[in-house]
C-alpha cells in the first residue's frame, strides 16, 4: 500500500503568443493557476539515508488527480513493483477535466510540482519520466522542455503528435482531425485547442505548437524519412492491435530517433490493445533500474 501525499502548485496562466509588435509592451504577466498533485512514497522511504529515485508519470485523456475522489492519475500505471521503490507524482492538469495535453502552462505546472517534491521530501533530483497515451504527449513535451533534470523515459502506448499525420497513407485515429473521441463525450480538438490557445476549433494551428508537437519536435525530415532527437534514454511498449493510438506510429517515432543516433527501444506486444498489464509494469521497473541511481 502506497503512501499518498497530496498537495497543490501554483503555475502561471499567462503566456505569450509572440504577436506583439511594440517591443515596449510587456508581452507575458502572471494569472496564478492551481492544480491538485499527489506524490506516493514506497514503504522504505526515509528522511536520512541515500535519496529515493523519484517518477513523474502523466496520465492520459481520461485520467485525473483529485484527492476526494482518491484519483491518483498516472501512478495507477506503475504497478505495486514500481511503486514499492520509487517515489512518483502526477499532477491534474491546467484544465478542470485534467485534460491539458503537455501545453505549456501544464509543464510548467509540472516543474514547481517536482521543485515541491525534491525540495520538501529525500527524493534524487534525477527524474524518471513515464506517462501512457494521451500521457505521451505530456511527458515528451516536459522532457523536451526541461531535458537537464531527466534520466530516462518509459513510455506505454503514447500519442506522439497533436495534429493527425499521414504515415503509410493512412490517417492517425484520434488526432485534433477526429470529430468526437468514439469512448467519451468531448470533442478532442476543441480540448486542443482550447489549450494551445488556437483562435478557433476548426483548424491546426502549427505555430501555437512550437516545441510542444513531440512527432515535429527536434526533428527534419529528408528524402521521406524522419530524423528526430530526444535528450534523455527512451522505451515504448505499445501492443499492436490497439486501435485508440496505431502501433505504426510508435515504430516510425522510434525508427527516426534511432536513425538520429538517439538511444530508444520499442516493445511490441503482439495482439494487446491500449491496456496496461503486469508485464509491461515490471518491465517498465526493470528499464528504470538500468539507470537508477
Amino acid at each position: 500500500m502506497m503512501e499518498k501525499i497530496w498537495f497543490e502548485v501554483k503555475y502561471n496562466r499567462r503566456f505569450d503568443d509572440c504577436a506583439g509588435d511594440e517591443p515596449e509592451t510587456v508581452q507575458d504577466g502572471y494569472e496564478e493557476g492551481i492544480s491538485e498533485a499527489v506524490l506516493s512514497l514506497p514503504d522504505n522511504y526515509s528522511n536520512d539515508g541515500a535519496p529515493v529515485p523519484l517518477i513523474f508519470c502523466a496520465h492520459g485523456s481520461g485520467g485525473r488527480v483529485c484527492r476526494e475522489e482518491d484519483a491518483v492519475g498516472g501512478l495507477k500505471y506503475l504497478g505495486e513493483g514500481i511503486l514499492s521503490k520509487y517515489a512518483a507524482f502526477d499532477i491534474h492538469g491546467t484544465r478542470p477535466d485534467g485534460r491539458s495535453y503537455g501545453n505549456r502552462r501544464y509543464c510548467e505546472a509540472v516543474r514547481r510540482a517536482y521543485e515541491y517534491v525534491v525540495a520538501n521530501y529525500n527524493v534524487d533530483r534525477s527524474l524518471f519520466v513515464a506517462g501512457a497515451s494521451m500521457g505521451g504527449i505530456s511527458a515528451l513535451n516536459f522532457v523536451n522542455m526541461f531535458p537537464n533534470i531527466v534520466r530516462a523515459i518509459g513510455l506505454f502506448y503514447p500519442r506522439t503528435n497533436l495534429h493527425a499525420e499521414y504515415l503509410g497513407g493512412k490517417l492517425e485515429h484520434g488526432s485534433f482531425d477526429a470529430i468526437k473521441n468514439p469512448k467519451q463525450d468531448f470533442w478532442l480538438r476543441e480540448v486542443i485547442a482550447d489549450q494551445y490557445g488556437f483562435s478557433q476549433s476548426r483548424f491546426f494551428e502549427a505555430d501555437k505548437t512550437a516545441g510542444l508537437d513531440p512527432w515535429n519536435n527536434r526533428t527534419v525530415v529528408i528524402d521521406g524519412k524522419r530524423y528526430s532527437e530526444l535528450p534523455a534514454p527512451i522505451k515504448i511498449w505499445h501492443g499492436d492491435a490497439d486501435v485508440s493510438v496505431e502501433f505504426r506510429f510508435s515504430v516510425e517515432y522510434i525508427a527516426a530517433l534511432r536513425r538520429r543516433g538517439c538511444y530508444a527501444e520499442l516493445r511490441r506486444l503482439r495482439g494487446r490493445g491500449h491496456k496496461i498489464n503486469a508485464v509491461m509494469q515490471e518491465e517498465l521497473g526493470l528499464w528504470f533500474d538500468r539507470f537508477a541511481p
